[in-house]
């Protein structure tokens, strides 16, 4: 009976789960976080590797579209992570940010994921194999990676240009308030950003 629900997991459901349980253990500062790359190249793009827990250079030829990196902003002067997206690079995702799991570009084999998942979230991994599930991580202040429980959709604060996206139903929609189009991040919040224009 277990033999068949593991046999009836998608791969992609897999990738997701397994990122889910890993991204919260990468905790050391060049690995994850947005607020210490000293060390990390610049023209270099990074992907999170599940099993040594670190960042990886990932060639651009090797570049998944839709997939989530690390990459260097020159606009903003410090690494992000972002999606790539037909040869270019889409948002500085800041805090607050949700994406799929799946979204991360994950190079282990669905036997090695299942094993590692097994082993690190033994109860996940059962409600993976019983039930099927979807998690969504959310991008913290301090530049990690964390399971978020009440988001089923993803959503995009980006640093650079102050918009707010939000995906419904694989529909791509901004955010938009009273003043405009612009946000700030505050608090843990997001609050309106007003352009104060002065007319003489």
């Amino acid at each position: 009976m277990t033999h068949l629900h593991v046999l009836s997991v998608s791969s992609n459901m897999v990738r997701l789960i397994v990122i889910v349980c890993l991204v919260p253990l990468v905790s050391t500062a060049t690995l994850a976080d947005q607020q210490n790359t000293d060390d990390l190249d610049q023209d270099t793009v990074y992907r999170l590797d599940l099993f040594t827990e670190s960042l990886k250079p990932t060639l651009k030829k090797d570049l998944k579209n839709g997939a989530v990196y690390f990459r260097y902003s020159s606009l903003s002067g410090h690494h992000v992570w972002s999606r790539f997206s037909e040869e270019k690079f889409e948002f500085a995702m800041g805090p607050g940010s949700v994406q799929p799991a799946w979204k991360f570009d994950i190079r282990e084999g669905r036997d090695d994921q299942l094993r590692l998942l097994e082993n690190r979230s033994p109860e996940l991994y059962k409600r993976l194999m019983v039930q099927g599930s979807r998690p969504m991580i959310k991008l913290l202040d301090n530049g990690h990676w964390e399971l978020d429980t009440a988001s089923n959709e993803g959503r995009v604060f980006d640093l650079e240009s102050g918009e707010r996206w939000e995906w419904h139903g694989g529909r791509q929609i901004r955010v938009v308030h009273a003043g405009g189009i612009h946000w700030k991040y505050h608090d843990r919040n997001y609050q309106p950003a007003y352009n104060v224009m002065v007319a003489w």
